[in-house]
């Protein structure tokens, strides 16, 4: 199954880490409007009770999630495509890519249910449906939909399409090619963890418990954006990140968690995925072709 339909065509390096270098200004304001908005979302200015009474109003397919973050979406993607000069193909929005995308993100919800039933029948205990599908449709899936259009679409697009590989352009200015892709990784996905702080106390989480919240936080990120790097279909992190946040389960969960299963079963085709686009690109390197990730492996590389 191909991932992306152009990845022998030499374009890895366009897939992964665009082709335009935003101005440092651009890039240094979607930090800042990232950080106003994580706070925004917990102060007593964000119309948290307005978009309840609008939940309640649609079942639950207008979330409160799909509002805030589709607000807060559109103004970093303004950022993005306006001031930071980016392309549609340059963060990894390519058309050709959804159904790859969605058929993985079949692969690994069905996974997930699988995990489950397989636990049940190897405990003996009984399988029980989850309790949102009988609060109807909108209960059930609005929560995937909030994911799908809103969170895990911004936050792949934002840290993983983005960010990351416009650090790398800007620190390859004064580090080698390997150190800028690392440092990048670790300081784009550092802020993506960073700023999930505001929701965790609002929810919650001590302050001195934060560490280990932010710790998988961190991990995630660099999952997705390993995932992104090997695959070269952004819409996959998506589709993975959603399922994540909204597993939309058929059955209460037994056994394994399912957010642990999916990373497993996502590892294993993206592993599985590279591998084979490697020796099939092996194959054709005297025809002068290339894989999205070996055309990637070239930012990678010291030079």
């Amino acid at each position: 199954m191909a991932f992306a339909e152009r990845s022998c065509r030499g374009e890895g390096v366009m897939a992964v880490t665009g082709s335009v270098r935003s101005p440092w200004w651009a890039v240094l304001l979607l930090g800042v409007w990232m950080s106003l908005s994580a706070i925004w979302f917990v102060s007593l200015w964000f119309p948290m009770d307005t978009l309840r009474q609008l939940q309640q109003a649609t079942a639950g397919w207008v979330s409160v999630t799909l509002v805030a973050s589709g607000a807060i979406g559109m103004v970093s993607l303004l950022i993005v495509f306006g001031l930071g000069r980016q392309s549609f193909a340059d963060v990894g929005w390519r058309a050709g890519y959804l159904v790859p995308a969605f058929v993985v993100s079949l692969l690994l919800w069905a996974s997930m249910q699988a995990a489950t039933v397989f636990s049940a029948q190897v405990s003996g205990a009984p399988l029980v449906a989850a309790a949102a599908w009988e609060r109807g449709l909108g209960i059930a899936l609005g929560p995937l939909l909030a994911q799908v259009l809103g969170t895990a679409l911004m936050e792949e697009t934002v840290f993983r399409g983005y960010l990351w590989p416009q650090l790398v352009l800007w620190l390859r200015r004064g580090l080698p090619a390997a150190w800028a892709a690392a440092l990048g990784l670790l300081l784009s996905q550092g802020l993506f963890a960073g700023l999930h702080v505001p929701v965790l106390l609002y929810t919650g989480t001590e302050a001195g418990a934060l560490a280990g919240p932010l710790l998988m936080l961190f991990f995630v990120g660099i999952v997705f954006a390993l995932v992104y790097a090997a695959t070269g279909n952004l819409f996959v992190a998506v589709g993975a990140h959603a399922l994540g946040n909204a597993p939309t389960l058929l059955f209460e969960p037994q056994g394994p968690a399912p957010s642990m299963v999916l990373l497993i079963v996502l590892v294993v085709l993206s592993t599985g995925y590279w591998a084979w686009n490697q020796r099939r690109a092996g194959g054709r390197e005297g025809a002068g072709t290339a894989s999205d990730w070996r055309g990637f492996t070239r930012v990678l590389r010291p030079r």
